[in-house]
């Protein structure tokens, strides 16, 4: 089986991230486990008050770091790559987590085995019984006892920095706008575009026949629109969409950036009330028509309000996080070994 703390790494990467308590996300966490670890002489890389990190650990937090970065990582080095995970920050932040660990289990914290119970019920229903939760867990050579374990360790580590940092943070009305102020561009609406369309389907681009049958029935509807006739009834007696009828081939307000990007300059080239002439997408041929625009704005502040207090928190949390290892580790014994 894992060793204690290779059980019980699951997601090194998340604390100071959130604006409350660290929750507990199982399998996402699972998906950070090494497959296999070195169970026979096991290398131990560090000690937090005697408590042993194993070289594997880093293995698993290096994966956690690589997962969580995901295509969407926006932080770029120098050189326009992501940067690069790095061992000393791994074990860095693993003995981070440790401390915050055996900090919490200083603490009282009624009600947690009671806690831990529900969370495993709440996972256990999710995943669909016993069975398969067991079948899911062997694949990573854990059983229940040893995520029951891990739902506790999380826990412990919630509920400490949520007592000892989460609860403290206050974010005043003062702060509020000049956040807004200075962070303007982050609230900016896209201009959008209220389109109502008429589709002809294409059932195979394959034969040309009927490639060319849809494309003249798209180009005499278009006619017809372009003549006067009104765009809805004849979205409702032309168009191949199934949705058409009850809609009238309205698509709604359609945000700049949203759509494919041909597809979205012929659209946002037209005035209010052009029609666009026949255009190829997947599946047929579309008329496009511009009923009006609504242009590029800001955020009301109104809006936005809970969403700049929760990265005031954020930001307030990663700093007090911080503040509080460095504490405990001028507090702790560390070693690290081969320095």
């Amino acid at each position: 089986m894992l060793s204690r703390s290779q059980k019980q790494i699951i997601h090194p990467f998340h604390i100071g991230l959130s604006t409350g308590p660290v929750f507990f996300l199982v399998f996402l966490c699972l998906l950070l486990v090494p497959p296999a670890y070195s169970r026979s002489s096991p290398q131990v890389v560090a000690k937090v008050n005697g408590m042993p990190i194993y070289r594997s650990d880093i293995s698993c937090a290096l994966e956690a770091f690589l997962v969580r970065q995901g295509p969407a990582q926006k932080e770029l080095s120098q050189d326009g790559k992501p940067p690069a995970p790095d061992n000393d920050r791994a074990l860095r932040r693993l003995i981070d987590i440790e401390l915050l660990y055996q900090e919490g289990l200083k603490q009282s914290f009624p009600g947690l085995d009671e806690e831990v119970e529900r969370r495993y019920r709440m996972e256990l229903a999710r995943i669909g019984g016993k069975e398969r939760l067991s079948a899911a867990l062997s694949c990573i050579n854990m059983d229940i006892r040893d995520l029951k374990k891990n739902i506790f360790r999380n826990l412990v580590i919630n509920h400490y920095l949520d007592k000892a940092v989460y609860s403290r943070i206050h974010v005043s009305p003062a702060e509020i706008e000049p956040f807004y102020s200075a962070n303007l561009e982050m609230y900016r609406v896209a201009r959008a575009a209220h389109v109502n369309q008429i589709f002809i389907r294409v059932k195979t681009w394959k034969d040309k026949s009927e490639v060319h049958s849809a494309l003249s029935r798209a180009r005499l509807i278009h006619n017809e629109a372009e003549k006067g006739s009104d765009f809805a009834s004849l979205a409702r007696k032309y168009s191949q969409d199934p949705a058409a009828g009850a809609t009238a081939g309205d698509m709604g307000l359609i945000q700049e950036g949203n759509l494919h990007n041909s597809i979205e300059k012929i659209i946002f080239s037209l005035p209010e009330g052009g029609i666009s002439p026949p255009v190829e997408t997947r599946g047929g041929f579309r008329i496009f028509k511009v009923v009006s625009y609504r242009p590029s704005a800001y955020r009301p502040l109104n809006e936005v309000r809970d969403e700049i207090v929760a990265k005031l928190r954020r930001k307030k949390a990663r700093a007090m996080i911080s503040e509080l290892v460095e504490v405990l580790r001028s507090k702790a014994k560390i070693e690290i070994m081969g320095k």
